[in-house]
């Protein structure tokens, strides 16, 4: 079908650890799996994957900024020049975002069984996974920009150049703090088109108190179900 184009970088292969047998069996035998909205890893139960930093860009690049001279005597005035230091750019899209996280092929096996789960699928073709993702919200008449990219894990750190508009907005949904990077993450990213993010998710801290325990169950929209409906043959269990 492919009637639009998916976009991105894909890795050769990838994994993709269930903590549960039997959504492993389903995601190969049935390509049948959720794809998380991007705003509920910021209040994600496990601990060790929540990430309060989810769904907005942080860097710190070179470029021109206002510096103030003041001077010893007050009565006079302050010195304004424009000198080259770090230009400081957060970065969001204001469209839902839903996420199929996997790890690349170099990530430590026991870091991924331990975080993410025993049951480990490998997607031998994840382009072609992409693919069928985004024929299937065509042919389902949903519209989404599907992308495939690789995690960087420099938020909030100083970048060596510039970076350009498009590659800036593409931190909202690809960029983590260096904490996990252990991860080694390849995410599946699908935009939803036409319509803001719900303004229930988008004030999430009131589904949880000081403590960070649910106070109120979160909004449904919090993942998306798909289903191709058939073996999908470049998946495969890790012996």
């Amino acid at each position: 079908m492919n009637t639009n184009k998916v976009c991105g970088e894909f890795p050769e292969f990838c994994y993709k650890a269930f903590k549960c047998k039997e959504h492993a069996e389903d995601f190969i035998q049935q390509g049948t799996f959720r794809m998380g909205c991007q705003l509920s890893y910021k209040a994600i139960e496990d601990k060790s994957r929540c990430d309060p930093t989810e769904d907005y860009g942080h860097t710190k690049e070179p470029g021109i900024v206002t510096v103030g001279w003041v001077s010893p005597n007050p009565a006079e005035k302050t010195i304004w020049t424009r000198e080259q230091g770090l230009q400081e750019h957060h970065s969001e899209l204001g469209n839902p975002i839903f996420c199929f996280c996997t790890c690349l092929p170099d990530v430590d096996p026991r870091h991924m069984s331990k975080i993410f789960g025993k049951y480990i699928v490998t997607i031998n073709d994840p382009k072609q996974l992409t693919e069928d993702i985004n024929d299937y919200f065509i042919s389902d008449g949903r519209r989404f920009l599907i992308v495939g990219c690789k995690v960087v894990y420099n938020k909030g750190q100083k970048l060596e150049e510039k970076l350009g508009k498009n590659e800036r907005l593409d931190m909202a949904y690809k960029q983590k703090p260096e904490s996990f990077s252990p991860d080694c993450e390849f995410r599946i990213v699908a935009i939803k088109l036409g319509e803001p993010c719900k303004e229930e998710c988008k004030f999430i801290s009131k589904y949880f108190d000081e403590k960070f325990e649910p106070v109120e169950p979160m909004p449904d929209c919090n993942f998306i179900e798909v289903n191709l409906g058939r073996q999908l043959e470049y998946l495969s269990f890790v012996t």
